[in-house]
């Protein structure tokens, strides 16, 4: 669905739902509300991803992207995360230890208060034999730790931040003329996003600054 499309469904939307026809939706707060409620969606989304319907958002998960390396020291390796990492998903690591190269590491998430504890525990600290090792997040980073062996490669699937989407017809805050960005959802989530924002418009009555519907109420039942 093309933006212009989106804005006159929104508008239309509005105005069947409001006790007086014609109610005015300037496009800057259509474009800020539809941003805003997207990233709301996607968080609430990912909160029940366990659930069918994660599907919705399939088009946000990048697989196995390969991340840059950053930070090499004897016990961890830091890989940068994507400019548009929005939440995670799965990382694998490629390892070497002398002659035997390239095999695949698994990994599980840990606390940063909890390193200093694995890493002294046989059992889990980071093992080429066992072919695992845990990591934690930081800083726009990842950091994978190691023993014996070096971490080559990091492969990160992530769920990336959705596409801002923008309309021509105001000066934006860069006090640039807007331009036309479709939204990157099919026309089924756009939906959904257009009944969670009409929903929010309605009950702050055109006010989107004072108030604010929180998620699970914003987006059950649509």
């Amino acid at each position: 669905m093309q933006i212009n499309e989106v804005y006159i469904s929104f508008v239309n939307m509005v105005n069947s739902n409001a006790t007086n026809n014609n109610l005015s939706v300037d496009k800057f707060r259509f474009v800020t509300l539809f941003n805003s409620t997207a990233i709301r969606y996607v968080q609430w989304m990912l909160e029940k991803r366990n659930d069918d319907s994660i599907r919705n958002i399939s088009n946000l998960l990048i697989l196995d992207k390969q991340l840059q390396p950053d930070v090499l020291t004897d016990t961890i390796s830091t890989f940068v995360l994507p400019k548009d990492y929005f939440e995670f998903a799965n990382l694998s690591l490629v390892a070497s230890k002398g002659n035997c190269t390239g095999k695949k590491i698994s990994t599980f998430e840990i606390k940063s208060e909890d390193v200093e504890e694995l890493l002294a525990d046989e059992s889990n600290k980071p093992s080429f034999e066992w072919r695992e090792t845990f990591y934690l997040l930081s800083e726009n980073k990842v950091a994978a730790y190691k023993t014996d062996f070096s971490i080559d490669k990091a492969f990160l699937s992530y769920y990336k931040y959705p596409k801002k989407v923008d309309i021509a017809g105001y000066i934006n805050l860069n006090n640039q003329p807007s331009s036309n960005i479709d939204p990157d959802f099919d026309d089924k989530v756009v939906n959904k996003i257009l009944q969670a924002m009409a929903k929010e418009f309605s009950a702050n009555k055109g006010d989107t600054a004072s108030y604010q519907l929180n998620s699970d109420r914003l987006f059950s039942n649509i």
